[in-house]
């Protein structure tokens, strides 16, 4: 059983940083607390190591690591906010015709005292005109050097000359402002500040009767506490993850009380994909709660938590250095892993064009509806200005938007006063005047069963047809296609080669089966042997994916070695005996199960559809 050093014990989530283990701590003293905390068994080989750098390396855990005290250092400020010398300003990264354009001001900076505003351009450094982005790095230099600026006014259009001082800024982990009468949170680290910043931009801008805006993009995590009391703010409290320990054991962690839900309004969060950790666990909740959605592209995929080893928590075997341990694998309140699957957005969208589609969805429920579009989706309602879309800034993002909408979201067309006329997305964009290509119309499923599965996945990016347009539902589906299908919905990473002579290195299939091999998940025929082009029965999809399930979710996990119970057996009969206590175990998770023809070759729409009610059961799709 392990134990805790001490209370103050900190769970980190951040994104691993580049270090290199010179520690004072013995190899003895590390392997007794990699032993004690790491989240899996430690292997004898990596115990056998006769320095920390070769037991850190053999452990072959990018986030397990050792940090001299000017590491750590660096580390707790990457969560908590860094200071750059500078003026204090963020600019736009593309130049203007007027040069930079001024988005925001640092509190207790030399450009807010020289009185400098949002919306202002910077017009010449140094008496240099600005014509190029590549000299934003002139606004930076070394502490108590000056910079001239000509500056011109956002507000008056008047220009004029100033000298600033360059000095250390702290750099806020979180920033919010109003754009456009929408509250925008911009949070780039969970850290000290953010749920309680978090908190005073809801509070200020309380009045509002608009969704709000989050950005999450590029954000790598930070506390665990943190993200929970920041999702406080708008669900109030409950629990937020499940912490599992290596002895198998869960820990709930709960927002604190003193984060109210502050907002009845629905949330958009924008994501990417560094979006990680505490970013993922946050997303996470908000989906469970359905309290919005996620806008932009899929996340990181970082579902381990690490805690950090200091002399605080461990006194005695450091001194301003510390050990950071992967110790915890979390889950959502719902119990979905987001290990390497990350945090599938509502809307899949480019990251060109999310930030515009997610302002899209901010418009105030309208008096009368003539001129807007209502979107229902994944249990909230968004309303979207019809002359905002046709505005060229918005054009594609609104085009991107229509396509992105699985089958199950409901638009409608204000039809005047309180009127509202359901549409399909293809009317929506044909009155609006845009391409608009739907990512699965595909030409043959008119008598498809589970055409709104396939539909689902489409719309995902993680389904696809064929050149000619078709989906062929009723045709088999081979192992090599399904290792493909399966690691894309579940968003695995390459890994090195299994080595079977029939998967040749280039085939199209050859990632998807090493990495589902590498996970356990698939295995060969032989220890040479995959055959890529054999058929797939449906008792072995469903075997499949129930050994999947012991790894996605909490459910699954809990069941992966219960055998089927006796009085369940005649419903599972016709499965083969191996099949039966997958089945049940998939059937009780809440997978619908097709057990007319188990041995029969299983079709394309059939894999479609037990992969599209796996991720429901497991709660990796929002709620949609």
């Amino acid at each position: 059983m392990k134990r805790i050093f001490s209370a103050g014990l900190s769970v980190a989530l951040a994104c691993s940083l580049c270090l290199t283990p010179v520690s004072a701590l013995t190899v003895q003293q590390a392997g007794a607390l990699l032993e004690q905390f790491y989240v899996d068994q430690i292997p004898d080989s990596v115990l056998a190591q006769e320095d920390l750098d070769s037991m850190l390396e053999a452990l072959g855990d990018p986030y397990t690591v050792y940090m001299t005290k000017e590491e750590y250092s660096a580390f707790l400020n990457s969560v908590n906010g860094e200071t750059l010398v500078g003026i204090g300003v963020s600019i736009q990264k593309e130049v203007t015709e007027n040069g930079f354009l001024i988005l925001s001001i640092l509190p207790d900076s030399p450009a807010e005292q020289a009185g400098l505003e949002e919306g202002d351009c910077i017009q010449s450094i140094d008496g240099v005109p600005v014509t190029a982005s590549e000299q934003s790095s002139a606004l930076t230099g070394q502490e108590g050097s000056r910079v001239t600026l000509t500056v011109l006014s956002g507000k008056t259009g008047s220009t004029r000359e100033l000298t600033l001082t360059r000095r250390k800024v702290q750099v806020p982990i979180v920033t919010y402002s109003l754009v456009d009468g929408v509250a925008v949170i911009e949070c780039i680290s969970f850290g000290d500040t953010t749920a309680e910043t978090i908190s005073q931009a809801l509070a200020q801008y309380d009045d509002l009767d608009r969704p709000i805006l989050l950005d999450l993009r590029s954000n790598p995590g930070g506390s665990t506490n943190a993200a929970a009391d920041s999702v406080g703010s708008f669900i109030g409290r409950h629990n937020i993850t499940y912490f599992r320990d290596s002895d198998g054991k869960y820990t709930q962690v709960y927002s604190s009380s003193d984060y109210a839900d502050r907002t009845d309004q629905p949330l958009i969060i924008l994501t990417d994909g560094n979006s990680a950790s505490a970013s993922e666990l946050f997303s996470a909740a908000i989906r469970d709660y359905r309290a919005g959605i996620a806008v932009g592209g899929r996340t990181y995929g970082k579902g381990i938590a690490q805690i950090v080893l200091d002399e605080e928590s461990a006194p005695g075997l450091f001194d301003g250095d510390a050990l950071k341990i992967t110790s915890y694998r979390f889950f959502s309140p719902d119990g979905a892993t987001n290990d390497t699957i990350g945090v599938l957005p509502t809307l899949m969208i480019s990251q060109e064009y999310a930030p515009a589609a997610a302002l899209l969805l901010t418009a105030a429920q309208p008096q009368n509806s003539q001129g807007y579009w209502k979107l229902e989706l994944a249990g909230c309602t968004f309303y979207i200005s019809g002359e905002q879309a046709a505005q060229e800034e918005y054009r594609e993002a609104f085009d991107q938007l229509l396509e992105a909408l699985p089958p199950s979201a409901q638009l409608s067309q204000g039809a005047g006063g309180s009127q509202w006329t359901a549409v399909t997305p293809a009317q929506a964009a044909q009155a609006s005047g845009l391409s608009y290509d739907c990512r699965w119309d595909y030409t043959d499923l008119e008598q498809c069963d589970y055409a709104d599965d396939v539909a689902t996945l489409s719309a995902y990016g993680l389904l696809g047809g064929f050149p000619d347009g078709s989906f062929r539902p009723e045709q088999s589906i081979t192992r090599g296609e399904f290792a493909v299908l399966l690691a894309s919905a579940l968003n695995l990473r390459q890994s090195s080669s299994a080595g079977f002579t029939d998967v040749p290195s280039d085939a199209w299939y050859a990632k998807a089966v090493d990495a589902m091999v590498a996970k356990g998940f698939l295995a060969g025929r032989s220890s040479t042997s995959f055959a890529p082009q054999d058929s797939l029965t449906y008792e072995e999809l469903v075997t499949i994916l129930s050994a999947v399930s012991s790894w996605a979710c909490m459910d699954g996990y809990a069941m992966a070695d219960q055998p089927i119970f006796s009085g369940q057996q005649a419903a599972y009969a016709g499965l083969s005996d191996w099949a039966q206590a997958p089945a049940w175990r998939l059937s009780a998770l809440g997978v619908e199960l097709d057990l007319s023809a188990p041995q029969a070759p299983a079709t394309r729409d059939q894999a479609a559809h037990l992969i599209c009610q796996f991720l429901r059961a497991s709660g990796l799709l929002w709620n949609v």
